[in-house]
């Protein structure tokens, strides 16, 4: 026990040194502008199969600066003659087919499953504190691939550009101002985004995260990723954003905590819906599948009623 703290605490002193050059330069310069910026005009590899009456593609645009950016698109088949509505869900941290297992009843939209560049079983590996590095460069390109892919969404022939809405959940709910406000500076018009089970800052979620041991590391890394992940905190990116909010939490969300809730529900702009479920956060185990099917259904009528999506 004694030995593993010890690793522990050598690995938070590596991590520190590692936080102390990257808080150096951030706080020389415009946060938001460090992060990396999309690319264009990229060649996609794609896979694709025909399941249920949906054409599933599995698509990669090798990045030359960020790396491989991996999605799932799912289409109706046949095609429509009009053009879709773009639905991008951006999930807990797990890949695009994941992410879009459970919305169900699609109907006639093109809906847009991101793979997280990191895995979501990252913590605790062999080599952790070592990995830290390239860890944070692959959470720093998250903003850039999702806009990479949008704009190779909307060269495709069955998009409408003029309905593209975002939908995060839990901590894609953190990531999507950042992602939205990236989208926005390149020219992308996202109208609608859905922030569901998200809360801000990152340092508070670190705390309250029973995933992160031992239990008195959360204190220590709380205020150290609020400074490595700055540029990606959603109070520096929903000030600058426009557009139509729905804002889903839980009233007992241990993992969001109060304070942070209200902190990401003061900071987004108007006009915003704000709806408080009963109960814990949101997941995908037995146990929460109520509560994961309301969390989708209150989305779809929001969305539609808003003119998003098709009813």
């Amino acid at each position: 026990m004694a030995k593993g703290l010890k690793i522990a605490g050598c690995g938070v002193l590596v991590l520190a040194i590692f936080i102390a050059a990257i808080a150096l330069s951030l706080f020389s310069r415009d946060p938001v502008a460090s992060l990396p910026v999309p690319e264009h005009g990229l060649t996609a590899q794609v896979q694709a199969a025909v399941s249920e009456g949906r054409t599933i593609q599995h698509v990669t645009l090798p990045g030359k600066r960020l790396g491989d950016i991996n999605f799932l698109v799912s289409l109706p088949d046949p095609l429509p003659s009009r053009k879709l509505p773009l639905v991008i869900v951006l999930g807990g941290i797990k890949n695009g087919e994941d992410n879009l297992r459970h919305v169900t009843a699609i109907g006639d939209h093109a809906v847009i499953g991101y793979d997280w560049p990191v895995s979501v079983h990252f913590y605790g590996r062999p080599n952790f504190w070592g990995q830290i590095p390239s860890l944070y460069l692959q959470i720093m390109t998250i903003p850039a691939q999702v806009t990479t892919a949008i704009n190779w969404l909307a060269d495709q022939p069955w998009p409408d550009p003029q309905r593209m809405s975002l939908l995060g959940f839990s901590l894609g709910a953190v990531a999507a101002p950042a992602i939205q406000d990236i989208a926005t500076r390149d020219g992308t018009n996202i109208r609608w985004a859905i922030l569901a089970y998200g809360g801000t800052p990152f340092g508070a979620l670190v705390t309250n995260n029973p995933h992160v041991y031992p239990p008195w590391m959360r204190s220590v890394l709380a205020p150290v990723i609020d400074c490595l992940l700055s540029p990606l905190e959603p109070t520096q990116h929903l000030s600058h954003l426009s557009g139509h909010f729905l804002i889903l939490q839980g009233q007992d969300d241990t993992l969001m905590p109060e304070a942070a809730r209200r902190c990401l529900r003061e900071a987004t702009p108007e006009p915003k819906t704000i709806v408080t479920f009963g109960g814990n956060h949101m997941g995908v185990g037995k146990e929460k599948m109520v509560l994961l099917q309301k969390i989708i259904a209150t989305s779809r009528v929001w969305l539609i009623e808003n003119g998003a999506i098709n009813a």
